[in-house]
């Protein structure tokens, strides 16, 4: 990728303020991706997959992965901006992995968060994200998730997403350690996904 081109630049703050601000307006659909969190660990799971899926159909997954539920933009205006923020944080993610796998750190390890509950919101969501992007490329999963082996290197984002209910006897501590384990074990998906 070459970082020069417009659509490989990485969104400025005030860029991603403002696509955080539409993710979570009354914009979107119901069941949309709620956060920037989630968006980002969506987009993740997209990039360290087995499969290349193509722009249009993840585009369309983030505001609803059923009904095709589109946000109501104010202006075609709008809707380029927010097309295009997209495209360039997916494009960021995605440089990162071909450029240095090993110093990849999801949104929540960038972000400055109010307080501790905060942030394991946070976290909460970024797995959930990650987990809805694994579902896009469901059937391309299976061998990875088959595999004992490889599918410990997804069970944090399983459990962290709360959608297993081995949470529930999650301590404070657990989750603290699972969630350290998810850069780490993000760039072993990566790997497993490159080698095969």
């Amino acid at each position: 990728m070459n970082p020069s081109e417009p659509q490989q630049q990485p969104l400025s703050n005030e860029e991603f303020d403002l696509l955080e601000s539409f993710i979570t307006s009354d914009s979107t659909p119901e069941d949309c991706l709620f956060s920037i969190e989630m968006v980002d660990g969506y987009m993740t799971a997209l990039v360290v997959g087995p499969e290349v899926i193509p722009t249009e159909r993840w585009l369309s997954s983030i505001w609803d992965q059923e009904n095709n539920e589109r946000p109501v933009f104010s202006s075609v205006a709008e809707e380029k901006m927010i097309r295009n923020f997209l495209v360039r944080h997916f494009n960021t993610i995605a440089q990162q992995f071909e450029e240095d796998p090993d110093e990849f750190f999801p949104l929540f390890e960038q972000y400055g968060y109010a307080d501790e509950e905060e942030k394991r919101l946070a976290v909460e969501n970024w797995a959930l994200g990650f987990t809805v992007g694994m579902e896009l490329a469901h059937a391309s999963w299976k061998p990875f998730l088959e595999d004992e082996e490889s599918a410990q290197f997804v069970m944090p984002m399983f459990l962290l997403a709360k959608i297993t209910d081995d949470f529930d006897d999650l301590t404070e501590e657990d989750f603290d350690n699972m969630t350290l384990l998810v850069p780490g074990f993000i760039t072993r998906i990566y790997d497993y996904w490159k080698e095969a």
